[in-house]
């Protein structure tokens, strides 16, 4: 560890700022710690908000911490919660809050995240039309939800399927909206999703594919019109915005930006450190564009990866050994299913697994008698198997893979 860093800022009570505070007291960190966040509730999981915090009224922010008060005292990390970082002085290592406090640190660790994504059409500001990033966003759609309401659901990714299978638990109209032909089918096998969404359809869903839309209006009344370029529209108590989110970073000035933001992937460009180019600025989560070893960038935006990188950027700050960084894993919780995904599904159906188990498929991705990826359904045993295999690099026999008979276990040596 550098004994220059006596001090750090966490900007952002993240999965990824809250995985940096505690590596840095685990790793022998014994200066300050200052945690700022400018949601008031502080730190909890993001993942609960389309799921339980919607569907069971009782449930607060207390319920879906990160990391509890207690735990920080422990820590000895002082918490600034409901105090945005306005600007960051990067050269002087300062941020400007929103109070007005000036702070300064020898090293400063941007984890803000991100924002959901809002569409760029008239009426996207509307107050009927939400997005589902905050525990307040969660109330808010839980105070309009009420028996026989009628809400639109915009977005085929993991969020607006959560929402729309949440939505349809609570005896809601749902109607999902999607501008692809498919939901789901830019991240998982094009068969399964065709089995995810007829679930959905089943479950009272009513789904429109390959939508455009044009605005939102409000004519003062309760609902909210939706009209799509084709001239036909749909009334609303309320729409849910899914549609992709974006980095959380409006405090970098424009002279700052020239050495924060060189890439085209969006970001806080880092290199494989977490490390800025502007000494003792680093940044880790959804907000990081980490640069490859080709020199291209890349973000993740799921929960495993922004704890992996608080852990990388507080053992670059302590001067450690990095840990090794994990494969691959993702879950999404709709309704009464339980999806996980390891490695990277690759898009070429030629090398595309079936394998018939239980009351639904498991689908894996080999490459040269090697796996590269798997996803489950209510079978979270053979994605534990798949991930061990892809770590071990095991040589994976399609023939075996997709035969029932064979254990999984069994194939695990290789």
């Amino acid at each position: 560890m550098s004994a220059s860093i006596e001090s750090v800022i966490v900007v952002g009570a993240s999965a990824a700022g809250i995985s940096c505070v505690r590596q840095l007291r685990k790793g022998g960190f014994a200066g300050s710690i200052t945690l700022i966040d400018k949601d008031e509730n502080g730190a909890y999981e993001r993942p609960p908000l389309s799921k339980q915090v919607l569907m069971a009224p009782a449930t607060t922010a207390q319920d879906i911490l990160l990391i509890e008060a207690a735990e920080l005292d422990e820590l000895n990390v002082t918490s600034l919660y409901g105090n945005a970082l306005v600007e960051l002085k990067s050269q002087s290592r300062e941020v400007v809050l929103a109070s007005g406090e000036t702070l300064s640190a020898d090293a400063i660790v941007l984890a803000t995240g991100g924002e959901a994504r809002r569409l760029p059409i008239e009426g996207a500001d509307l107050p009927e039309v939400l997005v589902l990033r905050h525990y307040a966003d969660a109330v808010k759609l839980r105070e309009i939800v009420k028996p026989g309401a009628k809400v639109a659901v915009i977005g085929g990714g993991f969020i607006g399927a959560e929402t729309a299978a949440s939505l349809a638990k609570l005896d809601v109209q749902v109607e999902w909206l999607d501008a692809a032909p498919l939901p789901l089918a830019h991240l998982l096998p094009e068969a399964l999703c065709e089995e995810l969404v007829k679930h959905h359809l089943d479950a009272g869903v009513k789904l429109t594919t390959n939508c455009r839309i044009s605005k939102f209006t409000n004519e003062g009344d309760a609902a909210v019109t939706i009209e799509f370029t084709n001239g036909d529209t749909l009334e609303a108590d309320a729409i849910v915005l899914g549609v992709g989110m974006l980095p959380q970073m409006p405090f970098i000035t424009d002279d700052a930006s020239k050495e924060l933001l060189l890439s085209s992937a969006g970001g806080i460009t880092v290199d494989e450190t977490l490390a800025t180019r502007i000494p003792g600025i680093y940044a880790a989560g959804d907000v990081a564009a980490v640069t490859q070893t080709d020199s291209t960038t890349t973000r993740h935006e799921h929960w495993q990866s922004a704890q992996h990188q608080g852990e990388v950027v507080a053992a670059t700050i302590l001067g450690s050994e990095a840990p090794e960084e994990p494969t691959h894993w993702f879950w999404s919780d709709q309704g009464d299913l339980h999806i996980e995904m390891a490695g990277h599904m690759l898009p070429q159906s030629e090398y595309l697994i079936k394998r018939e188990e239980g009351d639904w498929p498991v689908y894996f991705s080999v490459k040269d008698n090697r796996m590269v990826g798997a996803v489950s359904v209510n079978n979270p045993n053979a994605v534990r198997v798949a991930l061990r295999m892809i770590k071990n690099n095991v040589n994976a026999e399609p023939e075996k893979l997709a035969d029932p008979a064979v254990s999984l276990r069994a194939q695990m040596r290789g």
